[in-house]
């Protein structure tokens, strides 16, 4: 059970959402994304699937293993990128922000999602990050927001045709 500061700390995680994702839009992501080949292309920065895949491959590229990424603990971007990558998702399927504060659970303290979904499992975007370290497939994060996408899809069949994810507000980002 999270006791009033951790529940303040959570708040004031939550409104600073839209000036820290600014941050990491505009000064901790690169301008655009260099092919093998040369070409280049901007960086999306929308929130859209192939956004999550310009993200994991740039962390890829940036942290050749799990462990340099844990070594440097750059912790602008990690916050950054948690919110971001928690973000794409929330926009896609609806649902909300929540902080663990089950002291035996490994993701004890950290923000976590739970999207509109019918079998609400947490999805902590800090332990995507590493898992995407550990795995380097480039796959991770497209394979989590596919994976949603069929969950919405069965909800919106249970639900009706007409049912749309609803999205708990966040300061700055939704009211």
């Amino acid at each position: 059970m999270t006791d009033a500061t951790d529940d303040q700390v959570f708040a004031d995680w939550l409104e600073a959402m839209h000036p820290r994702l600014s941050r990491f839009e505009d000064f901790l992501l690169p301008a655009n994304v260099i092919h093998e080949d040369g070409t280049q292309e901007p960086f999306l920065r929308d929130y859209s699937r192939e956004s999550l895949e310009q993200l994991e491959q740039f962390i890829l590229d940036r942290w050749p293993t799990q462990a340099a990424f844990l070594e440097e603990s750059d912790t602008d971007f990690i916050d950054g990128a948690t919110r971001y990558i928690g973000e794409t998702l929330l926009r896609a399927y609806g649902g909300g922000w929540h902080l663990n504060d089950v002291p035996t659970f490994d993701s004890s303290g950290r923000p976590f999602v739970l999207l509109d979904t019918l079998d609400k499992t947490p999805i902590t975007p800090f332990f995507l990050l590493t898992a995407l370290l550990k795995r380097r497939t480039g796959r991770e994060l497209t394979r989590v927001y596919d994976g949603q996408a069929l969950n919405i899809a069965e909800r919106r069949e249970q639900e009706g045709p007409d049912w749309q994810p609803r999205r708990d507000p966040v300061p700055g980002i939704t009211s």
